[in-house]
């Protein structure tokens, strides 16, 4: 006798979000901007505070890829915090990356993810840039 079975819940806002914000770590842990960039939407938008960078996540991917590509580039997220209804995703971790006095350095960094449509549309990423090089230089 065939059973009922019924199809697989689609997973709730919040455990969407949170898996995007999975990957979103997972691809900064692995350096892999390939994986990183596919979590965005085709207008997402790039703010990163400390080094005063505002701009389309389009217009920063040869940087990013590159930025990945340091060796002493860095982020390990420890833990994630995502909203009730999965618009927003914050995530705590470190950073580290090349210092102005060439010797690489590590600072807290809180990361904030907007999302719609099970996609990232803004990322806010708030650290102390005091100590590190600029390597980005946004249009």
């Amino acid at each position: 006798m065939p059973r009922n079975v019924s199809p697989p819940a689609s997973p709730s806002p919040a455990d969407a979000a949170n898996n995007l914000a999975k990957a979103y770590a997972s691809a900064y842990e692995t350096k892999d901007a390939t994986a990183y960039l596919s979590l965005f939407s085709k207008d997402a938008e790039y703010f990163d505070f400390a080094v005063q960078v505002h701009a389309k996540i389009r217009s920063l991917k040869e940087e990013l890829r590159r930025s990945f590509q340091r060796e002493e580039f860095r982020l390990s997220i420890h833990s994630i915090f995502v909203s009730p209804d999965g618009a927003f995703a914050a995530l705590r971790g470190t950073y580290t990356d090349t210092a102005r006095s060439v010797y690489p350095v590590s600072v807290p960094i809180a990361s904030i993810l907007e999302i719609r449509n099970g996609e990232i549309q803004k990322e806010y990423l708030y650290y102390d840039g005091s100590l590190f090089k600029r390597h980005f230089h946004a249009a």
